[in-house]
């Protein structure tokens, strides 16, 4: 089902985290309210179900934040700063925004596909996965599948799908991150587009 509500998982790459010597970086626990350690709590026991954490005892150690969106609802987000700061960039190009704007003139259909939950598609390397670890009042997790934070996370992604989308890229759709975007100056057109897709 293309539509599907829960994330897949690749087996064409996995995510590496290259730190190369560095110590392990350590970040505790942030103090957070009764209302917010609750939603830490309900949003590690459904990635722990979903397979995308599991418990840890990495000597690595993040700290979890909890982001209010444009809604008012609270993100659950790792700030992997001092991870990131250890970490070798990966160089791998995103498409450039106006790239993609100007290949959208004398389309008249658009269809948007975002992936569901796109990063946790990926899995990270059985290695790497302690350096993902993070700290929550209950205790320590560190994830399997790629989570969101990770400088080297955009372009491991940004990666899979032009593999993915390799013959289809700039020709039939246009790809940015988990957003893909199937566009056609003919309704025909644009049908067929989408089925290649």
């Amino acid at each position: 089902n293309c539509f599907s509500k829960s994330p897949g998982l690749t087996h064409l790459t996995e995510h590496r985290i290259n730190t190369g010597d560095a110590l392990p970086t350590r970040d505790g626990p942030r103090r957070v309210s009764m209302a917010e350690r609750r939603i830490i709590t309900q949003q590690v026991k459904e990635m722990e179900e979903a397979g995308i954490i599991t418990k840890s005892t990495s000597p690595w150690s993040s700290a979890v934040v909890l982001v209010r969106k444009k809604n008012g609802q609270l993100r659950f987000c790792i700030d992997y700063r001092r991870l990131n700061a250890v970490t070798v960039k990966d160089v791998y190009p995103l498409p450039r925004l106006d790239d993609v704007v100007e290949r959208l003139s004398g389309s008249l259909y658009f269809t948007s596909l975002d992936l569901a939950s796109g990063y946790h598609q990926i899995p990270v390397a059985k290695e790497d996965r302690k350096k993902t670890a993070f700290a929550t009042p209950d205790g320590l997790y560190e994830f399997h599948r790629l989570p969101f934070g990770l400088c080297g996370a955009p372009p491991s992604f940004q990666r899979l799908m032009d593999h993915v989308l390799a013959d289809l890229k700039w020709k039939e759709c246009l790809v940015y991150m988990d957003d893909i975007l199937v566009t056609g100056s003919s309704f025909d057109e644009h049908l067929h587009r989408l089925k290649q897709v």
